[in-house]
């Protein structure tokens, strides 16, 4: 008999065992890599690393930096003070990279200077630092910075391995990249958050509604959000449904009605968010009559006719 399974082929060392860190690290074990061991300075990161790590030593970060592979996965502030740390004890023909988004391979310099090859691999994924987040990573993109082609080349095996599909950013493009994940990402949430809001009024008027209509608001947009977000990404602007995209100024005029009559709510603004949202829509959208209807400083303001 044969033995057909894959040998770990780099020994890898993981700075941080928060969210990122540890899926990162999950990826890479599932993929063949030795982890050779991870940082895990609070309580938190400890148990996290003892139930999806198991048997991995927790190590300092003078150890992990010893790896083939090192891996920093801490929070964006804490980088340039992690990467001085490993750079003393970094060498020749190691790999140091980071999953920061909003930097690229400058901030490595350090690391850099030791002979070791910078590389900054950030995931395009949100992490919850739930087992699933380790799930999600499977066939999710990563945007690639490297300092060189040999750098760029190992990162495409890197990523390649852990069923990754490389992006390559260039370094100045960086901040604007993580930008864009941030907006597309983390805004979303805010938005969509306002929409299951709306739902709860909506399905509670008139005290008819079942108590726990929070659930039922998220039943209702399950769908139509990923289903919206699937077709923008395909079509961008030319995905846009509902009375923006048909230039239906009186139902969105309806609509911010119904979100005023919200205002005494403790706590809720949803028709400046709806309306600032409308209107950045109907611009881009070319809506004409929306626009003209959510901005009373417009010229021939509908409102205007009732002066």
């Amino acid at each position: 008999m044969t033995d057909d399974r894959q040998e770990p082929r780099l020994s890898v060392g993981v700075i941080s065992a928060g969210a990122v860190g540890t899926a990162v690290a999950e990826v890479l074990r599932d993929a063949g890599h030795l982890i050779h061991g991870v940082v895990a300075r609070s309580a938190a990161s400890r148990a996290r690393a003892a139930e999806r790590l198991p048997g991995i030593p927790v190590v300092p970060v003078a150890e992990a930096a010893q790896a083939a592979l090192v891996v920093i996965a801490v929070p964006d502030p804490q980088l340039p003070q992690v990467a001085a740390e490993v750079a003393e004890i970094t060498r020749p023909g190691q790999i140091v990279a980071h999953t920061a988004g909003s930097v690229g391979c400058a901030v490595l310099q350090p690391v850099t200077d030791t002979g070791a090859l910078p590389l900054a691999l950030h995931p395009a994924m949100t992490f919850t630092g739930h087992a699933s987040d380790t799930a999600h990573l499977l066939g999710c993109a990563w945007g690639v910075t490297a300092d060189s082609d040999t750098g760029a080349a190992v990162a495409d095996i890197l990523v390649d391995s852990v069923g990754g599909v490389p992006v390559h950013v260039p370094e100045e493009g960086r901040t604007l990249y993580h930008a864009a994940m941030a907006h597309g990402a983390n805004h979303v949430v805010t938005l969509v958050s306002e929409a299951q809001r709306m739902l709860d009024h909506a399905l509670a008027a008139g005290g008819t509604a079942p108590a726990p209509v929070a659930a039922e608001s998220a039943v209702l947009l399950r769908r139509i959000v990923p289903a919206a977000v699937g077709n923008a990404l395909d079509d961008r602007m030319g995905a846009l449904t509902g009375p923006t995209a048909r230039d239906d100024a009186a139902t969105v005029l309806r609509h911010l009605a119904a979100l005023d009559a919200l205002a005494a709510a403790p706590g809720e603004q949803l028709a400046t968010a709806y309306r600032e949202d409308a209107e950045r829509t109907a611009r881009a959208a070319g809506s004409i009559d929306v626009e003209r209807a959510v901005r009373p400083d417009y010229p021939d303001h509908p409102a205007d006719d009732q002066r």
